[in-house]
């Protein structure tokens, strides 16, 4: 049986991190304390207080000696001097020195201004000499180097070892932020990769089982199923759609033969006769009514069939014969409104059919004497075709819902609307890459489906 594997809370791993940060400081500090002592106690280093010292007993050498007399020779090279000739007088002169220029400059300040600290690790000494004349003397506490020459080629030993401290400090924070950042990296990039196995509808790919934090292998584990669930819920839909599809087949199907029966004997019956009855005429038209929707419930499910440019003034007028013979019978207006023409791209037999369906629903829902237009234009690189009309409009319930399939509005009387007019536009519009939107103007109501030109 497989071990299973122990996996590491977020708390734990930042705690870790701050204990590596914090622990790794702290022993570079105490590694960097020991060597510096240790170079203290192997002579290499003076200790910080060597300079004050040494400073100390140069007071009672340079008190006893004159501007003329003073011997630098006397003086341990742990200080700076300056000697000063009629200090705080017009006449005031340095006579010997071995300070910068900056560092003069500092030390007649700090003359003149009574001041004996210069800084944080830096003071002077003001010595009255035999002679009146004054002497500066300056030191820095700080760690030198034993050896003088060192102390004049090398850099200042101190300053230079607190740099390599922070140097020593911030790689070690470098690399532990590193490392933890690779971890969270590796853990955000499995929730990626399961992201797109989801979108990908392959959720049993989703790596559950190589996560390191617990957080992070349960969002894995809720990605997954929630995967799971989606592509369930999507194959579950497929096969409903499938089945209905079927259905819809397996019906018009078996309703193709006792209808070719009721039409042909209709028919049988009219030649026969002397005179047509109008009961008969309902009949052949009832029929050929129903023989549209066997059509249009063939054709739902099909491939959508290959576009062919398509000239929109010969394309309208052909819609235009039909909307004449749909108003005709109902006494209605037709209007036609050619704001664009040229060529596009369509499936000519297939988008007929839906405008007809659009046509006819404008024809069924206006009052007699009442007017629908139908209006070709060119909008967003998009032909658009729009049927308005003067009737009632469409209901709250029917902008919402109409265009799904079977779907009636049980406000509006349907004369045997069968909800598959806007169904079939809508189809047709969403297999190009088009939509079907409907509207009411105020004054009647509106569907306009538009399609890419390209």
């Amino acid at each position: 049986m497989e071990r299973r594997r122990r996996l590491t809370s977020l708390r734990s791993v930042l705690l870790r991190y701050l204990c590596l940060c914090g622990g790794g400081c702290a022993l570079i500090l105490v590694l960097w304390w020991g060597i510096f002592m240790q170079l203290i106690d192997n002579g290499f280093l003076l200790s910080a207080t060597a300079s004050a010292q040494a400073c100390a007993e140069a007071r009672e050498t340079v008190a006893s000696m004159t501007a003329d007399t003073f011997d630098p020779s006397a003086i341990s090279s742990l200080c700076r001097y300056a000697v000063v000739c009629d200090a705080n007088t017009d006449a005031e002169r340095v006579t010997t020195t071995n300070m910068s220029v900056h560092q003069l400059k500092t030390a007649l300040n700090v003359l003149h201004c009574g001041s004996g600290n210069l800084g944080m690790m830096q003071y002077q000494y003001i010595v009255t000499m035999a002679d009146g004349a004054t002497c500066l003397l300056q030191y820095d506490y700080a760690v030198p180097y034993a050896d003088p020459a060192l102390r004049e080629r090398l850099p200042d030993f101190q300053t230079c070892y607190i740099i390599l401290l922070v140097v020593l400090m911030l790689a070690w924070l470098a690399v532990t932020t590193h490392r933890t950042v690779r971890t969270f990296t590796a853990e955000t990039s499995r929730i990626d990769e399961a992201t797109r196995q989801i979108a990908a509808q392959h959720p049993e790919a989703v790596d559950v089982d190589h996560a390191r934090i617990r957080e992070f292998s349960a969002t894995l584990q809720a990605l997954q199923t929630m995967g799971q669930q989606l592509t369930d819920s999507l194959q579950r839909q497929w096969q409903l759609e499938q089945q209905r599809t079927e259905q819809v087949a397996a019906l018009a199907h078996d309703l193709k033969t006792p209808l070719t029966i009721i039409q042909g004997n209709a028919e049988l019956l009219a030649e026969s006769a002397d005179t047509t009855a109008p009961e008969l005429d309902a009949i052949l038209r009832a029929g050929d009514r129903a023989q549209q929707y066997l059509a249009a419930l063939r054709s739902v499910g099909t491939v959508p069939a290959a576009r062919q440019h398509t000239d929109s003034h010969a394309f309208v007028a052909a819609l235009a014969d039909t909307a004449n013979a749909l108003c005709r019978p109902a006494k209605l207006h037709f209007v036609l409104q050619e704001q664009w023409q040229g060529q596009f791209l369509c499936a000519a037999p297939e988008l007929s059919r839906a405008l007809e369906n659009m046509l006819d629903n404008a024809v069924r829902y206006t009052p007699a004497g009442g007017t629908v237009t139908l209006t070709i234009s060119k909008a967003d690189g998009d032909v658009a075709f729009t049927v308005t009309d003067t009737g009632p409009g469409f209901t709250p319930e029917a902008l919402h819902k109409a265009g799904q399939f079977l779907y009636t509005d049980a406000a509006r009387p349907g004369n045997g609307h069968q909800g598959l007019g806007l169904y079939l536009a809508r189809s047709v519009a969403q297999a190009y890459g088009g939509k079907l939107v409907l509207a009411n103007t105020g004054i009647g109501a509106q569907a306009q489906l538009c399609l890419p030109m390209q």
